[in-house]
């Protein structure tokens, strides 16, 4: 039985598929790259563009590392938050120095959240 894509995967392979055009690589030669065997890279790039399958998250890592993209661009929420981390990404280091600071006022996460309880005691 053949399992339809979700949403959500449709809109990763729409991203891996923007990612790979934009580096310039065919399907086969993203495959090959992050270690693939040749006669199956291009049908397993081709099944994680149309959502068919889904990559673990090493085979993501080896991707994005291939395509220069952090791995965070295929999972942000929306189009314009995956954009934003592809641009970062590319950004020189004035721009992104520029960013820190335009963004200095937003409060941020703590550095260390502390954990609610510990793992060796039990919940109350």
């Amino acid at each position: 039985m053949k399992r339809e894509p979700s949403e959500l995967d449709q809109q990763w392979g729409a991203r891996l598929r923007r990612a790979r055009l934009a580096a310039a690589l065919s399907q086969r030669k993203l495959g090959v790259g992050i270690g693939l065997d040749e006669s199956a890279a291009n049908a397993r790039i081709n099944r994680y563009e149309t959502g068919i399958h889904r990559p673990d998250l090493l085979t993501v890592r080896n991707i994005a590392r291939e395509l220069g993209v952090p791995v965070a661009y295929f999972y942000a929420e929306s189009d314009e938050l995956a954009d934003l981390i592809y641009r970062h990404e590319r950004a020189s280091a004035s721009v992104r120095k520029s960013i820190k600071k335009l963004l200095e006022d937003v409060p941020g996460l703590p550095a260390e959240a502390p954990l609610k309880h510990s793992p060796n005691k039990p919940r109350e």
